[in-house]
Order: C-alpha cells, then structure tokens, then sequence
C-alpha cells in the first residue's frame, strides 16, 4: 500500500500530469494563433489593397508602398515566430508552476536544515507535506540530523561525566589524603616519645590507607563513569568493619567530637563491598563535619538483609530544598562559602545504588543533618 501511494504521490508522476495540460495549451493555443493570423491577413488585404498602375510599352505594374508591403510581410510569416515563442513561453510557464508546487519547498526546507546544521544548531524537525521522492529525502535529511543530535548529545555527556568523574575523583581522594596527614602531624607531635610498637601500627595504618589510594585510583582509571563500577562482595565481620569505621571518623573528626555508637550482633558476617562502604561512610563523615557545630554521631546495624551507618551532626540540619536535592550532582546550598564539588552525597547515593541499596536524607529530632546509607547484603541472583 505504501508503494502504491508513493509511485501516486511521485515526482515523475506529477510532471506526467503536467505534460498533457501543457500539450494541450500548446495545441489550442496555436490552432487560435492560426485563426487570428488568418483573420488578420484578410482584414490586411482590404486594408491595403493593390494598387494597379500603367506604364508605357503597355506594361501593368502591381505595386504597394514600403510600409504596406512590410506589414503584409510579417502578417503573411508571423506564424513561424508566434507558434515557436508560444510553445517556448507554455513550457516555460508549466516548469514554472511545477517548480512552485513540486520543487521549490523541499528545497527551501532542505536548504534552511543545511544551514542550520552548518551553524551546530540541531533541534529542529525536517518535515515535507507531500510523500513523494523529495519527502523521502526530507524524511532521511530528518533522520541524518537526528542522529548527529543524538551522538553530539551523546559527546556532551561524555564530556560532562569525564568532568563529573574528574570532579568526584578530586573530591574523594581529600579523605584518604587528610587521614595520611593526620598520622604524619600525629608522629611529628610525638617525635621520639611513641614506643616502636605504636610507629609500627601507625605506619601500618598509613600504608593501608595508601593502598587504598592506590587501589581507588586503579579504579577510577579502570572505568569510564561511576555507573560502571561493580561491587565486589566479600564476606566481613560486622566487628571488623566497625573498628575501620569508628578508626576513619575518629580521624576525620579530630577537630571535633567523634562518637561511633555500639554494634549490634558484632560477630555476624556479611558479604559486602567493605572498601566501597567505607568510601561512602568518608563521604557522610567528610559531610557531616562541614555541617557540625561540636560532634559527629556514627551508627551501624543490620536491619534485616540491609546494612544500615547512619550519620548525624548537630548543626542546623537541611533545608526543605536540601532534603530534595542534596544528593544531586553539584548541589550547593545558596549562601555556602564552604568551597567543595557538591558531589558527596551524589557519590554515596550512586554506589549505595550499585549495592543494592539507597540513602535517606532526614533531619534529627534534636537537630542536625542525618543521612542514612543502605547496603543489600544479602548474595544477589
């Protein structure tokens, strides 16, 4: 069906359709061209008639003036110029009228879309009313321009998640790097007075933290997007993990008071990702300290096959606006001088995801900020 119509609907077929209308106005046109030619060479022989003249030797001489016989002339021979010009002037006026019905709006259309994709600009529509050849290009025109949208939307997301990446990578690599610092002023201000057992688990605990740099930089290199990265789940002892956990807070919060609240059932194992549970932990602890006045409060239990560490400062709390978009990509409060990326929170809700999990932004009922980071512990299909 949709064959038939476009063979109905082409170019060919309607020029055919012009080709008789301007056949035909060739034909009556010259047939009444031949009948007021003819009337005009009789109206023309009354007009100037003969004029017989007699000359000596008895001799009759048939004779007009100049101008009589010149008009007489081009009325005898005009049809050899009429007839041609007016084939000549019905083609011309047929091509007219076909390039004004058939031709000349594709091209405008096709012509105004390849400017506007010269000038980068691509939202917009080709559109073309008739189906005919020229629809077809139309359509594919169309078709052209919406594929260069979508992979020069497609390069822009790109570009914007390699600076997200850049901006998260910067971001969560303050942490390790403020803990390293920690120990380094904590060795300088006992110089000489730490018994070498204590240097030596110090200088253990800076090289696990440099390892883990190491490794999350190994990471980060290894995927394009923080979408991609995959949780490897290991079985952890829930006591292990909250040592690691109040260890971090303790030196995240040095400045202020660090409290990290008992585990319940310490002895139960669980198969998680431990080292992306304590990226978004630093993240929740690096948070909560910029928002605290005096203390940071840390929890971590199990509430049926989900790992639950919630955060809680006793600053102002979020706002209304905060509580909808703070784990948002790149969201500052107004009025914040604090100078960071605006990327915590949108760290730990992507890996939370990626964990089975999500995380919950509330407000204390004595005040302050609380967010909570969910994990699925339980072994996925």
């Amino acid at each position: 069906m949709d064959t038939v119509k476009q063979k109905q609907h082409s170019i060919r077929t309607a020029l055919i359709g012009y080709v008789p209308v301007c056949l035909a106005a060739i034909l009556i046109g010259s047939q009444g061209i031949r009948f007021l030619l003819n009337l005009l060479r009789a109206s023309a022989v009354k007009i100037f008639p003969v004029v017989k003249l007699t000359i000596h030797n008895n001799q009759i001489i048939w004779s007009r003036s100049r101008w009589e016989g010149i008009m007489l002339f081009a009325v005898s021979h005009a049809d050899y110029v009429l007839l041609p010009v007016w084939v000549l002037l019905c083609i011309l006026v047929t091509g007219y009228f076909f390039y004004s019905r058939e031709l000349r709006e594709p091209i405008e259309i096709l012509t105004n879309a390849a400017k506007q994709i010269s000038e980068n600009e691509l939202d917009f529509k080709v559109q073309y009313r008739k189906n005919n050849e020229l629809g077809t290009l139309c359509s594919a025109f169309d078709e052209m321009r919406q594929k260069l949208f979508e992979s020069n939307l497609e390069i822009w997301h790109s570009m914007e998640e390699r600076k997200r990446l850049s901006a998260a990578f910067s971001h969560d690599l303050r942490t390790p790097l403020t803990v390293l610092s920690g120990y380094v002023e904590l060795m300088q201000k006992y110089e000489g007075q730490l018994p070498p057992a204590k240097q030596t688990e110090i200088l253990q605990k800076m090289e696990r933290q440099i390892n883990r740099l190491r490794q999350y930089t190994e990471q980060m290199n290894a995927v394009q997007k923080l979408e991609d990265i995959t949780p490897k789940r290991t079985q952890t002892t829930l006591s292990v993990l909250h040592a690691q956990l109040a260890e971090t807070g303790s030196l995240l919060c040095e400045a202020k008071q660090f409290h990290m609240k008992p585990c319940p059932h310490p002895d139960q194992a669980v198969p998680i990702d431990a080292e992306l549970v304590m990226q978004v932990f630093e993240n929740l602890a690096a948070n909560a300290l910029r928002y605290a006045n005096t203390a940071v409060t840390a929890e971590m239990k199990m509430q049926g096959d989900f790992l639950c560490i919630t955060v809680q400062d006793d600053g102002c709390g979020f706002t209304e606006e905060a509580l909808r978009k703070a784990d948002r990509p790149f969201y500052r409060e107004e009025g914040n001088s604090d100078v960071h990326f605006g990327l915590g929170l949108y760290i730990c809700r992507l890996l939370c995801m990626k964990h089975g999990g999500k995380i919950c932004l509330a407000n204390a009922e004595n005040g302050g900020g609380k967010v909570t980071a969910e994990f699925y512990t339980a072994n996925p299909e």
